[in-house]
């Protein structure tokens, strides 16, 4: 066996997997810069005309609003959120679900479909005639999974799964209540999921 002709080859077979590694990350952010400049129009009521049109919340009952910004745009599919474990719609990019519910305890869940990680949970305690306002956004958990993803492919994202899974019980994902400003700028375009 020649050393020589072992280490040639396996130089190529480095400087091929770095040409495949690097192809990929450009497709990916093809992807992103493509994605990003091609979220669809939405048509739905603005919270804002939905309170116009069906009122507040009525008696006994809290509002739970949970709305998905138009940043997150790689993937446009309808994401399924629970409200006390009943889906409360289809949330795709830019659009927000809600559901009326009796005031008290409640909890909101998401769990992204085919995800290794815990499903992403917030416990409400809700009151009477008031709206609570909720972004769903990738945490610090769900950022490190997919850029290990995008970096290191299906083992990266196992690998990442498996780690954070054992940091700490949250999900990828967060609950972020919005109040007063910061939750009108949040809803400026935002639309009704149809």
């Amino acid at each position: 066996m020649n050393l020589g002709r072992v280490a040639v080859s396996a130089t190529r077979r480095t400087a091929v997997a770095g040409a495949v590694t690097a192809l990929f990350k450009l497709i990916v952010l093809f992807a992103v810069v493509v994605s990003a400049g091609c979220a669809p129009a939405r048509t739905g009521a603005t919270l804002d005309d939905l309170n116009k049109k069906v009122g507040g919340p009525r008696g006994g009952q809290a509002r739970v609003v949970v709305i998905r910004p138009k940043d997150m745009t790689l993937i446009d599919s309808g994401w399924k959120v629970y409200l006390d474990d009943a889906v409360m719609g289809d949330l795709k990019t830019g659009t927000y679900v809600y559901r009326d519910r009796p005031a008290g305890s409640h909890k909101l869940m998401f769990a992204r479909p085919g995800e290794f990680a815990r499903a992403s949970t917030q416990e409400l305690s809700a009151s009477a005639g008031r709206t609570y306002v909720f972004r769903l956004e990738l945490n610090g958990k769900g950022q490190l999974v997919n850029s290990s993803a995008v970096s290191a492919g299906l083992a990266g994202l196992l690998i990442s799964s498996a780690i954070t899974h054992a940091a700490d019980e949250r999900g990828l994902y967060d609950f972020t209540l919005l109040e007063g400003e910061a939750a009108k700028q949040a809803l400026a375009d935002i639309h009704l999921a149809e």
